[in-house]
């Protein structure tokens, strides 16, 4: 009674076949946060004390958009496959090859390891988008994909300082598998949710030219891809010089660097049961809106940055829209579509993302390498963020048109 109590204050009444879902879905996410943990937040610096260049850590980056861009094709695989079942499948699969770490002592092999997980863990997103759609009605899909995402983030900020540990002590060739281990069994959990598909319109079986025809025949949806492709153009652009302000310019020591990362962690966390609240109120394109407004913050402080304290703004900021971000997308995703096209919907809007984001981080390095000194790099991403903010008010602006007229249902 005590725990139905709590759960109703912090996200309020569900049905109780909505609240059986977010229970499977929250142990998972609780199981994948510890593996992001223990695996994949500390694969960058795995790599680089392998020997792995600047080259190839740009190609990791690259990597994690890698299944995004084929998530079209998943589309063509799921006729003969449940959503539920080709999901759980893919990330089976794909986090199952970091068992395998504990044969790899070389930066190479490790990259071409962790392009197969990539591939695998994002391709199957649209499959997940399906699920979304049938496990959570939409008034109260934002409070109950925050919930979830409350659990993921609980785990990762109690899981990553003592899967650091471990690693100066056993090293990545135990834990890394272990986090593997870990993430099969979420995926394993994940199967267990309970779905109605029959509660939900019949998927139409479309050929891949038919798919991408969709952004000809969805206006708002082309548009608010386009401002979301400009804000992630924009937001990237500076991405990898990051670290470079932090390290070169304002000499900022590992402690004061995870200190940051807490408060930006903490902003995540409290963002998700913000966020998660306005999606079910105002919709996930109004949400993903202002996440775009705030994600200037971050750029414009790494301009002016001259010591750690400057740029608290910017992790702040970045808390906020991690958490912002994720659930605005997701469900502007199924907002924007047809009940019947979530699927496709959700696939161009991957590649789309996928594209973007494998493009982006190396224009920024280019314009680096080109003479321009990172302060103006900042600043065109600044530009490109509010030229997306534009962008995503014509799309809003087509929504509430839309939903004055006479006769049209309610958005979602």
């Amino acid at each position: 009674m005590i725990g139905r109590r709590l759960e109703r204050t912090l996200i309020g009444a569900f049905p109780e076949a909505v609240r059986r879902n977010l229970r499977i879905e929250m142990i998972a996410a609780i199981a994948y946060g510890i593996f992001y943990a223990a695996a994949i937040s500390f694969t960058p610096v795995v790599l680089r004390r392998l020997g792995a260049t600047s080259g190839m850590l740009a190609i990791y980056t690259a990597q994690t958009y890698l299944g995004s861009i084929l998530a079209t094709f998943g589309v063509l695989l799921m006729r003969r496959w449940r959503p539920l079942v080709f999901g759980a499948a893919c990330w089976l699969l794909g986090r199952s090859l970091l068992i395998w770490t504990f044969l790899i002592a070389d930066a190479r092999w490790l990259l071409v390891l962790t392009a197969g997980f990539w591939l695998l863990e994002a391709f199957p997103s649209p499959a997940y988008a399906r699920v979304i759609q049938a496990i959570y009605p939409v008034r109260y899909r934002g409070r109950a994909l925050a919930t979830v995402r409350v659990g993921m983030v609980l785990a990762i900020l109690i899981a990553t300082p003592l899967a650091g540990f471990a690693l100066d002590y056993v090293g990545y060739r135990v834990l890394f598998p272990l986090a593997g281990l870990l993430g099969v069994a979420a995926a394993l959990l994940f199967t267990r949710l309970r779905i109605d598909d029959t509660a939900l319109p019949p998927q139409q079986q479309r050929s891949l030219r038919s798919i991408w025809a969709l952004l000809g025949q969805n206006r708002r949806f082309s548009i608010y891809l386009l401002g979301f492709s400009v804000y992630g153009l924009g937001f990237l652009l500076g991405f990898p010089l990051f670290a470079i302000v932090q390290v070169d310019r304002l000499h900022l020591s590992y402690t004061a660097i995870g200190a940051l990362g807490l408060v930006q962690s903490l902003f995540w966390l409290l963002g998700n049961v913000y966020w998660g609240r306005l999606v079910d109120r105002r919709g996930g394109l109004w949400v993903l809106r202002a996440n775009v407004a705030i994600a200037a913050i971050v750029p414009l402080c790494y301009i002016w940055a001259f010591n750690g304290w400057t740029l608290l703004p910017a992790f702040v900021a970045h808390g906020i829209i991690s958490a912002g971000i994720d659930l605005g997308v997701i469900s502007t995703g199924i907002e924007l579509a047809s009940p019947e096209t979530v699927i496709e919907h959700s696939a161009l809007q991957a590649t789309i993302i996928g594209l973007r984001g494998i493009l982006a981080p190396f224009v920024g390095i280019g314009l680096l390498q080109l003479g321009l000194p990172d302060r103006a790099i900042f600043a065109i991403g600044c530009v490109c963020i509010g030229l997306a903010w534009l962008i995503l008010g014509a799309t809003t602006a087509g929504e509430r048109r839309r939903v004055r007229m006479p006769g049209n249902p309610p958005p979602g």
